[in-house]
């Protein structure tokens, strides 16, 4: 293979690396790919000498490791709300998110009065909210358990199902769904998968 087709397949790697890290909704996920794909973009941008395009990959890179840093130095310090489906705060999430969250949840039509929701707050922000049915055999069946793109590293979903845990109002998670976009999640939080598109969490209760 000659050095410059070589070259050539390098920048469009880097290139795309860039782009694909564009429409990713995990903010930490598109931070380290844009990283990677700047990386490599250096290295095209330095073999052919265009240094012009190698300092602003260099710059989007210290750019993205900061941003990166900035995200794992959020304070977090979770609480969770207990709501129904017809309350305004569930509803306005709903709505402000619609469009994100059928990414994950394509089923998802709308919330109903009788729906059991849990919201997650970090301080006086939203990040998130999970909701469904809780039936006459505490099996809280979830429609939807959507986090904000900014809290997506698992430890949203850790806290609400532990304190979800803590109320006995439930004590096993089951969601059933036809896509796989949320599958990573749900394995990394305690997801077992029972059937096809069928999942289940159980809940450890707190002690009396």
């Amino acid at each position: 293979m000659e050095i410059k087709l070589l070259l050539e397949i390098i920048g469009y790697i880097g290139s795309a690396l860039i782009v694909i890290s564009m429409m990713m909704t995990s903010v930490l996920r598109l931070r380290l790919v844009n990283i990677l794909g700047s990386g490599i973009s250096i290295c095209y941008a330095i073999a052919v000498k265009a240094y012009p395009v190698a300092a602003l990959n260099a710059f989007l890179i210290i750019v993205n490791v900061a941003k990166t840093v900035q995200l794992f130095r959020l304070e977090k310090s979770y609480r969770m709300i207990v709501s129904k489906g017809a309350d305004g705060l569930p509803q306005y999430l709903v709505q402000k998110y619609n469009k994100d969250i059928l990414n994950f949840f394509p089923d998802f039509k709308e919330l109903s009065d009788d729906d059991d929701v849990f919201i997650l707050m970090n301080g006086d922000i939203a990040t998130g909210i999970t909701a469904g049915k809780i039936d006459e055999n505490k099996n809280f069946n979830v429609k939807i358990d959507y986090t904000t793109p900014a809290y997506r590293d698992n430890s949203a979903g850790l806290y609400l199902y532990k304190e979800i845990g803590k109320l006995g109002c439930c004590k096993r998670v089951v969601f059933e769904t036809s896509s796989k976009n949320h599958e990573n999640y749900m394995y990394k939080i305690g997801f077992v998968k029972i059937s096809r598109g069928k999942y289940v969490k159980e809940l450890i209760e707190a002690p009396l």
